[in-house]
């Protein structure tokens, strides 16, 4: 179905039932930002309600996307934090579908990296006029990986990116369901260990030296960058997703 450079699996169907632990409900999106669709889905499906995509061939290249909501307890400047487990999630998901020698590393703070090549990120998203001090009605983690890069003559031409097909991950849908369980895991370590024992994890594949604040903020020798501030962009993306 994916030979050639004319096959798309946009279209019509999932690639494959998902295999997810019951706290989760899969939405497949044919078509579409998952991130956004997500965001559109939270208010009414809640909590667990997670939309993917998968597109392939053209002239772009070829997306593996999905997006999970949550329904924090907690006010926005604690509920944030979020988005560190679900970092260490995906970099747990990614490091068991390929051999131990590979490195699984983040750039700070939403930027996925295999072996030095960008893969894609994570972004963030909480409903909106939500204040830092009230309790968001919802929160979105969004996942954006590359697929393949088909559509290039020469994939040695972009040298900072590489993609899922190229790494030889058969199966990108088994990456999703591992990163459901991490999830889970994850906030389970939260609850019973504490936010240390999560922010080891991550700090453990930053590309940057630091450590985190208890706060997820970043404190390095010279600086300290706000987890706010720099979850409001994404310089790993463009308007198209995970640069190239």
């Amino acid at each position: 179905m994916l030979q050639g450079q004319a096959a798309v699996l946009d279209d019509h169907s999932a690639p494959r039932t998902l295999v997810l632990p019951p706290p989760y409900t899969a939405h497949w999106l044919a078509k579409g930002d998952a991130l956004a669709h997500a965001c559109h889905l939270a208010p009414e499906h809640g909590a667990g309600t997670l939309v993917w995509h998968a597109s392939s061939g053209g002239h772009m290249p070829g997306r593996f996307d999905f997006a999970v909501v949550l329904e924090p307890e907690t006010p926005l400047t604690e509920a944030r934090k979020a988005f560190v487990l679900g970092m260490v999630a995906l970099g747990e998901a990614l490091a068991a579908h390929c051999p131990p020698e590979r490195a699984v590393e983040f750039g700070w703070p939403g930027e996925l990296r295999l072996d030095g090549g960008r893969l894609g990120g994570m972004r963030l998203s909480v409903a909106p006029d939500t204040a830092e001090e009230a309790v968001p009605n919802w929160m979105v983690l969004g996942v954006e990986l590359i697929a393949d890069r088909d559509h290039l003559t020469a994939p040695g031409s972009k040298p900072e990116s590489l993609s899922l097909k190229e790494e030889e991950f058969l199966d990108p849908p088994a990456v999703l369901e591992s990163f459901a369980a991490y999830l889970m895991l994850n906030f389970d370590r939260l609850k019973h260990e504490g936010f240390d024992a999560v922010a080891t994890r991550y700090v453990g594949r930053l590309t940057s030296e630091g450590t985190l604040t208890a706060e997820g903020d970043l404190q390095t020798a010279d600086d300290l960058a706000a987890l706010k501030d720099a979850l409001a962009v994404a310089p790993w993306r463009d308007e198209t997703g995970p640069k190239l």
